[in-house]
């Protein structure tokens, strides 16, 4: 992700901004924490005592059809960390270009006593956390649910390939102890013990060992830096003060709280010269916008809704894999681990607009939106059931 020239974007923030009327109101939807923008807003509000900041938080889902129904109150600016989700809205002519003003970046994230207690080394890549010692041990957000979250399934789909990247969810999901609707449900797990390890961004990281808890982290590897943004809206009635806030979040004050314990940010900065030190792979999330709907719509079938199924498939498929060496029957278990992993729809079938417009979240309760969901989870079940059985001929004994 190409790092947005903070000299050129501030100038052109300014010459934006017109002086700010008495009691103006400027709102923002966020899917940010109140956390993270608390001490941002009042910031703001103090150098700024004629603007108030009226922030409306909601989840990356909900933000996306606040905006694109017109809902009320109309935004101002549009405040998240979703690259795909703003790409969706510019897509949509729903606001102007997004303007990233800080970064994050996806670390693995344990509990150190409850991983020791297990024997087990920290995870360092994505392969790590298929060991058989991490089952139901790792927690993830639903990306239907977590904008964030959605970026990390993308990240995994994009760098192993469709086929090969949904493989490596199922088999992830043999290992999960559960699923969560947001992602701040698996920081509190894993500081709760709960479970012992999860994907999250760093800034839950470094705010839980602010707070003195014994946690570990290693960053994920091959992983570009997630950009948070900030963007116009395009209604006629926005506030003309509103690139006023914007240019605060890019000025030397604006920078300097996103050092602050509860916003954890990492600065323009600080961004560029980690990535000038690692450059991040490449990401496509316009490619993650096109599908976006249809990539959450299978993951709830493949993964949320399935974990029992998985639990018992995969735990059973670590024991033959242990038992089992030789060229004839890896042949076999080549063959079930694809039937067991295959999705019901290709990379380009997921891209289609009119599939996505059916799995909007919006119509998840309108036939069609059931029709294919249910046709996935039907495919999706007969394939498990068969590879499931053909797996009782290698152990003796029907998997429970």
């Amino acid at each position: 992700m190409p790092l947005l020239p903070r000299s050129l974007a501030f100038l052109w923030l300014i010459s934006s901004v017109v002086i700010a009327k008495p009691h103006e109101t400027i709102v923002v939807l966020t899917s940010f924490p109140e956390s993270f923008y608390t001490p941002i807003k009042t910031a703001f509000e103090e150098a700024y005592p004629s603007i108030n900041l009226h922030v409306l938080n909601k989840k990356t889902p909900a933000v996306i059809q606040h905006i694109a129904h017109q809902r009320s109150p109309k935004a101002d600016l549009i405040w998240m960390s979703s690259a795909d989700a703003m790409a969706t809205l510019q897509d949509k002519q729903l606001i102007d270009k997004p303007v990233t003003f800080a970064w994050s970046q996806f670390v693995f994230f344990w509990h150190r006593h409850k991983l020791a207690m297990l024997g087990s080394p920290s995870p360092k890549r994505w392969e790590d956390l298929l060991h058989p010692s991490f089952y139901q041990q790792i927690a993830i957000s639903a990306p239907s649910r977590s904008g964030t979250n959605h970026l990390l399934i993308e990240i995994i789909l994009q760098q192993y390939g469709w086929e090969k990247g949904w493989a490596y969810l199922s088999q992830l999901g043999g290992n999960l102890a559960t699923v969560t609707a947001r992602s701040f449900g698996v920081r509190e797990g894993v500081i709760k013990q709960r479970f012992t390890l999860g994907p999250v961004v760093d800034f839950f990281y470094r705010s839980a060992l602010a707070e003195g808890h014994p946690v570990g982290y290693e960053p994920v590897p091959n992983t570009p830096l997630i950009a948070a943004q900030i963007a116009l809206t395009r209604h006629q009635t926005r506030n003309p003060s509103s690139p006023q806030f914007i240019a605060f979040l890019l000025s030397e004050q604006g920078q300097a709280l996103l050092s602050l314990p509860n916003v954890n940010r990492i600065s323009l900065q600080k961004g560029k010269q980690i990535n000038n030190q690692y450059p991040s792979p490449v990401f496509d999330p316009y490619l993650s916008a096109m599908r976006y709907h249809a990539v959450n719509a299978l993951f709830d079938q493949l993964i949320t809704n399935r974990l029992a199924e998985l639990q018992t498939f995969w735990q059973q498929w670590h024991q033959i894999q242990t038992n089992q060496a030789d060229p004839e029957t890896k042949a076999q278990l080549d063959a079930i681990y694809k039937q067991a992993t295959t999705v019901p729809i290709s990379s380009r079938e997921a891209s289609n607009q009119d599939l996505n417009s059916i799995l909007s979240p919006e119509r998840r309760y309108t036939s069609t939106f059931q029709s294919v969901t249910e046709g996935w989870r039907a495919t999706l079940s007969q394939h498990l059931h068969a590879a499931t059985s053909a797996l009782e001929r290698f152990s003796g004994e029907p998997t429970q």
